[in-house]
């Protein structure tokens, strides 16, 4: 699991200067991250669709998830050559997708809780993330 991060934090750092196949292997490495926690032994459970306001505004209180979506969004938008009104909204669905993608994750390996809600946080991140690109681009 060490190399695995290594790994990821190496990629993820070249992939922030926009070298495509870094931020590829970032993904496939975040997403291979489940399966290898559980060594491969998939436990599959339900997923939690609920989301109601409440529950949304608990989500939120997950910095982890703000933090990380919010670097992955400025990791997505460098793959981008220009920064477009296209790339940011681009770039803000890869993220979703991603989150979507980590919480089917978590529940196919029963390595974590598969919940609706947390795409919230992710969705969080990716606005931090604009904000962070768009006020990098204005002060140049």
């Amino acid at each position: 699991m060490l190399l695995l991060r290594i790994v990821s934090i190496v990629c993820g750092l070249l992939a922030l200067f926009g070298i495509r196949w870094a931020y590829v292997t970032y993904i496939v490495v975040a997403l291979l991250y489940f399966p290898l926690l559980v060594g491969f032994q998939f436990h599959p459970t339900a997923c939690q669709l609920t989301l109601r306001p409440d529950l949304a505004m608990q989500a939120l209180t997950n910095w982890g998830h703000i933090v990380l979506f919010g670097i992955f969004f400025v990791m997505t938008m460098a793959q981008f050559r220009k920064r477009t009104p296209a790339a940011f909204a681009w770039s803000a669905l890869i993220v979703l997708v991603m989150g979507a993608l980590v919480e089917i994750a978590e529940g196919a390996t029963g390595a974590r809780n598969c919940r609706l809600r947390d795409l919230v946080p992710d969705g969080a991140g990716a606005v931090l993330g604009i904000v962070l690109v768009a006020a990098v681009g204005r002060m140049r």
